[in-house]
C-alpha cells in the first residue's frame, strides 16, 4: 500500500481524534487514544502536533470547519433568500440528542474556557457561522425579500437563539422537541426580517413535493461517497470502506446480501484478500433526492480492474443501484446493489 503523506497522516490524525472526542469527551481524550485507535506510536502524533491542546483545538478546526462549508453550500443551494434564510435555520440545529456535529461543538465550547488555542478557533467558528446569516439576511434585503436595518445585529441574536435552544435540546431529554424548537427559531426569524413566520411553511411546503435532482450540495456530498468508496477499494482500507456505509445497510453483490455494516465490511474485506490489486471508478452517476426527507437513490456506473493472487488479471463492468440516506450532515450507503454487464 502507499505510503501517505504528511498532509494525509495529519488528516487522518485529525478525523480520528473527532471519533474519540465524541466517544469521550474532549477532556477524556488522550494522545495515547488515539495512537492506539490508529494502531500506530504516540511518538507519531508527536511528531505531527506538539501537544494534546494542539490536537484538540486542530481536530475541532478541522472538522468544524467542514461542517461549516457543508452548511454554507446547503444554504446557498436555495434560490431564495427566504429559502436560503429556511435552509440555515433546519440545517444549524441538531438533527437529534445524539447529533455527532453538535455533540462536538457543545464540548468545543467547554474546552474553549480552559484550551486558549480551542477558544481562539472556538471563537473564529463562531464568528463565520454567524457571518453566514449576516450575509443571507443582507442578501433578502437587497432583493426587497426582507427588511431589516441592521443584519448583522439580527444574525447574532439569531445565532444565540439557535445555540442556546439547541443546547437545550440536545442536552436534555424531552426538553423541546425539534419541530417546536426550529418553530421558535422561525418566529424570531421572520420579526428580524419584517415578514410573517407562515412564508417558512410555504417555502417548506413547496420544497416538501420535491423529489428530483439533488441541490448542487447534496450532488457533490454523494459524488464524494461515491469517490471515497471506490478509493477505500483502490487503497483496500477497510476503515476508509466502513465509513461509506450506514449502520443497518444492504450490500448486493452475490446471490446473498450481506446485511449490516459489520457483516458488509467483514465480507468485503475477505474478498479483498484474493487479489493482488484492484482498481475501480465510476465515471457516470444519476442521483434523485428528497432533501427534506434526507434519502435519496442513484445509479452508479463502475469500472474495475484486478489481478488475482494467481496471477490472473480480469475487469467488470457494472451498476450499482443504490439507496442513500443522510445521517446528520453526512450522506451514506444504505443499500448497493450491483448489476453486472460484463466481467472478463
Amino acid at each position: 500500500m502507499k505510503k501517505p503523506t504528511v498532509e494525509e497522516r495529519r488528516t487522518e490524525i485529525l478525523e480520528t481524534t473527532c471519533e474519540v472526542v465524541i466517544e469521550r469527551g474532549f477532556a477524556g481524550t488522550r494522545i495515547s487514544d488515539v495512537a492506539k485507535r490508529l494502531d500506530v506510536s504516540s511518538s507519531l502524533i508527536h511528531y505531527h502536533f506538539d501537544s494534546k491542546e494542539q490536537l484538540l483545538a486542530e481536530a475541532f478546526a478541522h472538522y468544524a470547519r467542514k461542517d461549516l462549508a457543508e452548511l454554507e453550500a446547503e444554504v446557498h443551494a436555495a434560490p431564495t433568500a427566504l429559502g436560503q434564510l429556511d435552509h440555515a435555520i433546519h440545517n444549524s440545529v441538531p438533527e437529534g440528542s445524539d447529533d455527532l456535529e453538535w455533540m462536538l461543538w457543545i464540548d468545543g465550547w467547554g474546552e474553549a474556557l480552559r484550551n486558549p488555542m480551542m477558544r481562539k478557533i472556538s471563537q473564529e467558528l463562531d464568528e463565520q457561522s454567524t457571518e453566514l446569516l449576516e450575509r443571507v439576511i443582507d442578501g433578502g434585503v437587497r432583493s426587497g425579500e426582507f427588511v431589516c436595518p441592521d443584519p448583522r445585529a439580527a444574525a447574532m441574536r439569531l445565532t444565540a437563539l439557535i445555540d442556546g435552544l439547541a443546547v437545550q435540546f440536545a442536552a436534555h431529554d424531552g426538553m423541546i422537541e425539534r419541530s417546536k424548537l426550529i418553530e421558535h427559531v422561525q418566529t424570531a426569524a421572520a420579526w428580524e426580517v419584517g415578514i410573517d413566520r407562515a412564508a417558512f411553511d410555504e417555502v417548506e411546503a413547496n420544497e416538501a413535493r420535491t423529489v428530483g435532482p439533488a441541490s448542487p450540495a447534496t450532488d457533490a456530498a454523494l459524488r464524494q461517497l461515491v469517490a471515497r468508496y471506490c478509493d477505500a477499494f483502490v487503497r483496500a482500507d477497510e476503515h476508509a470502506f466502513a465509513s461509506t456505509w450506514a449502520d443497518d445497510a444492504v450490500w448486493s453483490i452475490g446471490e446473498k446480501p450481506v446485511i449490516g455494516k459489520p457483516a458488509i465490511v467483514a465480507d468485503w474485506a475477505e474478498r479483498m484478500t484474493r487479489f493482488a490489486w484492484a482498481v475501480q471508478s465510476a465515471p457516470l452517476m444519476v442521483f434523485e433526492v428528497d432533501e427534506r426527507a434526507g434519502t435519496g437513490t442513484g445509479r452508479v456506473t463502475v469500472q474495475e480492474r484486478f489481478k488475482h493472487r494467481s496471477g490472473r488479471v480480469g475487469g467488470l463492468l457494472g451498476t450499482y443501484h443504490d439507496v442513500y440516506v443522510r445521517q446528520g450532515r453526512d450522506w451514506m450507503f444504505a443499500e448497493r446493489r450491483l448489476e453486472i454487464i460484463e466481467a472478463t
